[in-house]
């Protein structure tokens, strides 16, 4: 009786880290889809923040999730972006999400910092 019940606490505790995994191949994905986003229109806008909003509603295994870029980015902003990238120059973006190891009935026993990170080089040119 002992065994069987460790052996289904271990496998829920199996299960619950498979459901982690998934969530860090979300958030890698999300990562990677930003950085097309952030390639493609040479910086940070609206547009950015609605496809970050939309790919984070799409994850269910984390909360919290945010993102932040690393780069050097062009002076004056031009009109329409809140942060732009000049043309060949490179960018980091590490997006975050917390995530809970709990078993069968999401006791919540252990909080998981989940990282994704991605790199890019804008192909925008600002005059």
């Amino acid at each position: 009786m002992v065994f069987i019940f460790i052996a289904v606490l271990l496998l829920a505790f199996i299960l619950n880290l498979f459901s982690i995994i998934s969530t860090k191949q979300e958030l890698d994905h999300c990562a990677d889809q930003m950085v097309k986003q952030i390639q493609l229109s040479g910086g940070v806008n609206g547009e950015t923040e609605q496809l970050f909003n939309f790919l984070c509603s799409q994850i269910e295994g984390a909360e919290n999730i945010s993102y932040s870029i690393d780069a050097s980015y062009k002076s004056p902003t031009p009109s329409g972006m809140s942060r732009a990238i000049q043309l060949g120059t490179p960018f980091y973006i590490t997006i975050t999400g917390r995530a809970k190891l709990g078993g069968f009935w999401n006791f919540n026993l252990v909080n998981i910092t989940v990282v994704s990170r991605g790199a890019g080089v804008s192909e925008h040119y600002w005059k």
